[in-house]
């Protein structure tokens, strides 16, 4: 949901455009020029429609007049032309001044012009009883600027001016027998330290603001009674061209660059690096003048080197991008108090992103590594070392050697290869979870450890353990002896633990323990948590080493290895749990039943036990040709979901025991998430995050803007917004689908 640029017109003209316009019924934009010529040009392709020369001086405004599909045309050789479809003029009429700006009042039904020195208003008269389409018989001037009138704005039935005067002025507007008459109500005779140059509205549900830029290069936001409420200064240069971009609710603004600014108008925040519009862009022509198509949600904008360039609004498009410094490889969320994004990259990053509460656009990150801390290792691995290097040393499958690996794997490899001594120190994220019952990070990595983050401690609530259980107890015991039959203890209890936490995520990230059981990538994780009837939480972990290793993650220990019984103690494949390196994992709370995918094509379900001997194998899912990249647990089908490097999404009954479905994707499945609103499954094929029915089967969104492979893909309910990750360094957060509003739509178009 973002504006992308949909084309460029790059010789418009010899002479430099100075005004721009648009025809909404016709689907028209219009450029006027420096000699006073007007072209019409299609919005779509951007061929030239129409052009006529009826000005004798500059051309200083293009209005439209959406009730009788009129366009305004104003120039400073003192002229107003009033033009038909098919640039026919409807009328000319001489005003004797220069006009250098023009608006609309609706309610009054007036037409105000700016001047030198003046403002003045006009009664609309569109069929032209009076002899012209305005009324020059009951027109009304102000003279209280003293300089060029610049800007003029009409709001309800007041009028809005800034001039080069530096003034900020406020009328209203009122009916006589003879004339319509202008009061100023509100005047700042120093809103800027220079000339102002553009006066902005930006009206939104909860508020309506005005915008003013100036040549001292700042742009001041103003309530509509004219006060101030804040001033930017972050431009380079005078101000030369604003508007408002309603669909994205955002302000541009240009000030002599190649790029606008893009600004949110809400917090005043700038959010240009958050936003994709001008990403991809480089060597841009420097973007003068700006004006947004009211009906059609269209940019246009004018440059110095006279180009035209249109900018259209692309639904699929993502609403926020953040940037890494190295290829992104997992993901996960908590929204328990405040909303937290967790990704991990290839370097061995961990970046905690928190979203801005005044903008929804822009997000605050802190990065940690494992530099930074000393944690405890705990399981198999640090207490058998020299095993851990024997096993190092077995020969490969054919399926874990890289030259033979699917493209996932061959990929981790060229995105993570360092030198020696770099790897000492530094591995690879692959997967990650967070688990809301322990506030605790799980970051998996390529080096076979598994990394516990947790939030420093902070003062204030009581910490999320079990030992705090008695001091809770004393402390409801206490007030309930003062409120008795009430919720009072309850209610303080809650608040007091809603505040610890929250504070406790605003605070710092330490890594405290690494859970050491594998001996290759961990590339596949999943929680058992305690509302499945467990005491604890539990883990699952598996990867190219094929060991599926189960923690405790309250105690942080190894509690259980998967092996074989059949097969005897000293084989190499008792402790394998398939054929194939392990690729993704999910628990199935309902079931009590988890499943893994793996690269032999295969995905393995069976009970879960902390027991080896109790993990029996439940079915295998069979079908893909390829490796299968993710396994999912649909929670509002109660069916399995398989994605596979294959270009397939299989759906899967309750019990595994056949396929019920199969959805081509036509491209690498890297990632499958459940949209847990409407049921949709979402995938990332290759760079593309891709939105099927499941009962149809139908594509019903696609949202491109990734330039390699999505690693990681998650539904975020509460946001109603998909976020994904890839290995071209950005995280990009992607508005959700819609069901309800997509099919009201469709029957809205079959009407």
């Amino acid at each position: 949901m973002a504006m992308q640029k949909h084309l460029t017109v790059r010789e418009c003209h010899r002479r430099a455009i100075t005004a721009l316009g648009f025809h909404s019924a016709r689907r028209e934009f219009l450029t006027g020029f420096e000699d006073g010529v007007i072209k019409w040009w299609d919005l779509d392709t951007g061929h030239l429609s129409q052009s006529a020369a009826e000005h004798s001086g500059m051309v200083t405004n293009l209005l439209y007049w959406s009730e009788t599909k009129l366009v305004f045309s104003s120039s400073n050789d003192g002229t107003l032309i009033a033009w038909t479809s098919g640039a026919v003029v409807f009328d000319k009429i001489k005003l004797g001044s220069p006009i250098f700006s023009i608006a609309i009042n609706l309610r009054r039904h007036l037409l105000a012009c700016g001047f030198k020195n003046r403002l003045s208003v006009y009664p609309l008269d569109e069929q032209k009883t009076c002899g012209h389409v305005i009324n020059l018989n009951k027109d009304f001037s102000d003279h209280q600027h003293t300089d060029i009138v610049s800007c003029v704005m009409a709001l309800d039935s007041q009028i809005y001016t800034v001039g080069y005067d530096r003034k900020f002025m406020i009328f209203d507007t009122y009916e006589t027998p003879e004339k319509t008459c202008l009061r100023a109500v509100h005047c700042n005779p120093h809103a800027h330290n220079a000339g102002i140059t553009h006066l902005l509205l930006v009206r939104e549900r909860e508020s309506t603001r005005f915008l003013t830029g100036s040549f001292d290069g700042t742009v001041g936001i103003w309530s509509q009674d004219g006060q101030l409420i804040q001033r930017l200064r972050q431009f380079t240069g005078e101000i030369t061209g604003m508007c408002y971009v309603a669909s994205v609710k955002t302000v541009w603004i240009t000030s002599g660059n190649s790029q606008p600014l893009i600004l949110d108008p809400r917090s005043g925040d700038a959010i240009s690096d958050f936003v994709d519009t001008f990403q991809s862009l480089e060597d841009s022509p420097q973007i003068k003048q700006l004006i947004c198509l009211p009906d059609t949600g269209h940019v246009i904008g004018s440059t110095k080197s006279n180009q035209a360039i249109v900018w259209k609004y692309q639904q699929m498009a993502c609403v926020t991008i953040l940037h890494t410094k190295h290829p992104v490889e997992c993901l996960s969320y908590t929204s328990k108090t405040l909303l937290l994004l967790f990704t991990g990259d290839s370097s061995g990053t961990v970046d905690k992103w928190k979203r801005n509460d005044l903008s929804p656009f822009t997000y605050s990150n802190e990065s940690y590594n494992m530099d930074d801390t000393r944690p405890e290792r705990r399981g198999l691995r640090c207490l058998q070392r020299k095993q851990m290097r024997g096993q190092s040393k077995r020969p490969q499958s054919r399926l874990q050697r890289p030259r033979t690996a699917g493209i996932l794997r061959k990929g981790i490899i060229l995105n993570n290869q360092r030198t020696s001594s770099t790897r000492a120190n530094c591995c690879g994220y692959t997967k990650s979870l967070f688990t809301d019952e322990l506030d605790l990070l799980v970051m998996a990595a390529e080096n076979g450890d598994i990394y516990l983050w947790e939030f420093d401690d902070v003062s204030g609530g009581f910490p999320e353990d079990s030992a705090t259980s008695h001091d809770k107890q004393h402390f409801m015991e206490q007030y309930d002896i003062l409120f008795p039959g009430t919720s009072v203890a309850e209610s303080l209890l809650k608040a007091q633990d809603t505040n610890g936490t929250l504070n406790k995520h605003l605070a710092g990230f330490t890594c405290k323990k690494v859970l050491a059981g594998h001996f290759k990538a961990v590339t596949a994780l999943a929680l058992v948590g305690k509302k499945s009837d467990f005491s604890t939480v539990y883990l699952l972990s598996s990867g190219w080493d094929r060991r599926l290793c189960v923690w405790d993650l309250q105690t942080c220990s190894l509690i259980e290895t998967f092996s074989r019984p059949e097969l005897d103690q000293w084989s190499d494949q008792r402790e394998t749990a398939c054929d194939g390196v392990v690729m993704d994992m999910c628990y199935c709370p309902k079931r009590k039943e988890f499943a893994y995918s793996s690269s032999d094509g295969n995905t393995y379900i069976r009970h879960f036990a902390a027991v080896s001997s109790e993990m029996t194998l439940v079915n295998i899912l069979k079908g893909h040709e390829a490796e299968v990249t993710s396994v999912v647990w649909h929670n509002l089908m109660d069916k399995w979901i398989t994605g596979s490097e294959d270009g397939t999404i299989r759906i899967w009954s309750e019990d595994g025991s056949q396929c019920e479905k199969i959805l081509n994707t036509k491209g690498v499945t890297t990632c499958v998430c459940i949209d847990q609103t409407n049921g949709c499954i979402a995938a990332g094929v290759h760079d593309t995050v891709r939105v099927y029915d499941p009962d149809s089967l139908l594509l019903v969104q696609c949202n491109v803007g990734h330039t390699d492979l999505i690693r990681s893909l998650i539904h975020i309910p509460e946001m109603k917004q998909y976020v994904s990750v890839s290995w071209d360094r950005t995280v990009r957060v992607w508005k959700a689908y819609n069901k309800t509003n997509n099919q009201h739509n469709s029957k809205n178009n079959n009407k």
